[in-house]
């Protein structure tokens, strides 16, 4: 019998509905605080790599906010910072501002002698949406995707115009 079904129907023994749901969460919370310690533990038993690490090549990954232009050094809007790279990165390209999947996942599409090359979706870390990704790979359309709202993670011009470079056909 699940917990809800216990609730609902008094079943539980001595316990009162609002104990069980009490100990229920109690034991989540445990099972989380275990994890979490083995996770630390793991990274002290094998450490990833620093942040300095992760800078020096080239991921986009900094602890502090790098000097480089990046979307939160920029005088705008994220929009208006991928926008502006863009346009003066790739100026052979025709860059479209697209509706993505909701106005929090909007679209940068990429085309070129008529055709679409590239697909470029900015999301919330929080979204698990992969719908325009499916769709790319159906079409047989090159996708990236840049997270606007990661922490540690700066969207860096040189970062971005290197993914966005990688993945436009030659």
């Amino acid at each position: 019998m699940s917990l809800f079904s216990k609730l609902l129907n008094g079943a539980g023994g001595d316990k009162s509905p609002l104990d069980m749901l009490k100990n229920a969460a109690e034991t989540v919370l445990n099972e989380a605080e275990k994890a979490a310690e083995n996770a630390r533990k793991a990274q002290q038993a094998s450490p990833s790599q620093t942040a300095s690490q992760y800078a020096d090549q080239g991921s986009g990954w900094y602890d502090s906010i790098p000097a480089e232009e990046n979307q939160y050094n920029f005088n705008g809007t994220y929009l208006q910072y991928f926008d502006k790279l863009f346009r003066e990165e790739f100026p052979g390209y025709e860059i479209r501002q697209e509706p993505g999947r909701d106005a929090r996942s909007p679209l940068f599409v990429f085309y070129r002698d008529g055709g679409k090359r590239l697909v470029v979706e900015l999301k919330s870390e929080r979204s698990s949406a992969q719908a325009i990704r499916r769709r790319c790979e159906a079409e047989g359309t090159p996708y990236l995707r840049f997270y606007y709202d990661h922490e540690g993670w700066w969207n860096t011009r040189s970062y971005v115009r290197d993914r966005v470079k990688n993945a436009l056909p030659v």
